[in-house]
């Protein structure tokens, strides 16, 4: 769908004011179309996400940087406000993710990882921040260095959170908002995905324990897979509690959110290849 994400972006509102749209990756099906304002940097062949954000910093010196994951279509009024966030003074800031899904799974993903960054939410600072809809200042980047490419899964709370370690506020801008429309429509794909995501925040979390205060029993594995049961639990009860928008009128979801919190506990107890 590269081709509509771009399309998207070329029609946006203050499109004019845009220097060039970056599209870094591969386009084997051939759906870009190269124009004025579209530059394509072929990587001959499939990179992580952590790699192909730092292969776009390189090749742009733009005071603003905006990353848009390959499977989110921005909405009307999305580059207008992220323009107007960066008016107002925010240096790095985080637009949010319609909750909505293209079947019951998808939905439960776009649930289970963005709830705190669903279009329904306020805006406001953050603890961290998604990159799959993100601008900065070109300062920011500089301060913060290039995103980390061991990492497969959670290179975004990593750098987010090495972002408020240089001293950057993170900032969430609900109106600038994108359908995220990914591929994870059975119990599987999104097991497997969360367990992923689960095994690498393990990581990012025990690197940064002093600014999150992680809990020393994330330390160790088997204590970590005996607790994911009530860790599930928890966390999502506290989404609940929390963000009450997250199951209104999807109350169906609930089980299925609870099982993609086993799903990173069961990831986060795994040992390492």
């Amino acid at each position: 769908m590269i081709g509509d994400v771009v399309a998207s972006v070329l029609a946006q509102d203050g499109i004019d004011r845009v220097e060039e749209v970056l599209v870094v990756g591969r386009d084997e099906p051939g759906r870009l179309r190269s124009g004025a304002r579209v530059r394509f940097i072929d990587t001959v062949r499939p990179v992580s996400e952590p790699v192909a954000r730092n292969l776009g910093l390189a090749a742009t010196r733009a005071d603003l940087v905006l990353f848009l994951d390959s499977d989110c279509l921005p909405q009307p009024g999305w580059l207008r406000e992220h323009l107007a966030a960066h008016a107002a003074g925010h240096r790095l800031v985080s637009g949010s993710v319609l909750a909505e899904g293209e079947g019951y799974w998808p939905l439960v993903y776009n649930l289970s990882l963005f709830y705190a960054f669903l279009e329904s939410v306020p805006g406001g600072p953050r603890p961290s921040l998604p990159t799959l809809n993100l601008s900065l200042a070109r300062g920011v980047a500089e301060a913060v260095g290039p995103f980390d490419e061991s990492l497969t899964r959670a290179t975004d709370l990593d750098w987010t959170l090495r972002a408020r370690r240089a001293g950057v506020g993170l900032t969430f801008w609900p109106a600038a908002a994108v359908r995220h429309r990914h591929p994870r429509r059975t119990l599987a794909a999104v097991w497997r995905d969360c367990a992923g995501s689960g095994f690498h925040s393990r990581r990012v979390r025990l690197r940064h324990a002093e600014l999150l205060g992680t809990p020393r029993w994330l330390r160790r594995r088997l204590a970590v897979r005996a607790l994911s049961p009530w860790l599930a639990l928890w966390v999502t009860a506290k989404v609940a509690a929390r963000w009450p928008a997250t199951f209104r009128g999807r109350w169906h979801t609930l089980p299925a959110f609870l099982l993609t919190k086993l799903a990173w506990g069961w990831g986060a107890s795994a040992a390492g290849p």
